[in-house]
């Protein structure tokens, strides 16, 4: 019998990996979808507001290039978002021609509510793990988030 206080190793393959993380990015995707509910937004106008958390006001073109979706689709988005209350539009700091999209803290206060429990599972679960077996998890998801987000641009 297994000792429960020893980790379980497998020998797990690259492609075992990499299934793993196909696993991931679908929850990823149906928890996204059910935060988004939670909010009362689409899912796709969720993962606008997780870029702009992120990285900070955006301009509409910004946003549609990271959404993979039309400028005038992307226009609709933050027109739901600013009636919501969740963005604003402001002149952008360095070109009067441009727009920037601006969460409100009403916006990050609904987003935390929805995805607090995640938060604190996902919180959980790396607590569960050595220092070292985090830093190889990190290690993994850095190099992963790299490949996908380098994807579009293999083509």
């Amino acid at each position: 019998m297994e000792d429960p206080g020893q980790p379980l190793v497998e020998d797990l393959s690259p492609d075992d990996l990499s299934e793993r993380v196909r696993a991931l990015a679908r929850a990823l995707g149906s928890f996204t979808t059910a935060a988004a509910r939670l909010m009362g937004i689409a899912p796709n106008d969720l993962l606008a507001l997780e870029h702009l958390f992120a990285e900070g006001p955006l301009g509409p073109a910004e946003i549609a290039a990271r959404l993979g979706m039309t400028t005038p689709a992307v226009t609709a988005l933050v027109d739901r978002l600013e009636r919501a209350g969740h963005v604003e539009r402001r002149p952008h700091p360095t070109d009067r021609r441009r727009l920037a999209v601006v969460p409100t803290p009403q916006a990050e206060a609904a987003a935390y509510a929805a995805i607090a429990e995640m938060i604190e599972g996902m919180a959980e679960v790396g607590a569960g793990l050595t220092p070292a077996e985090r830093a190889v998890v990190a290690r993994y998801l850095e190099g992963a988030t790299a490949v996908l987000r380098g994807f579009p641009d293999r083509r």
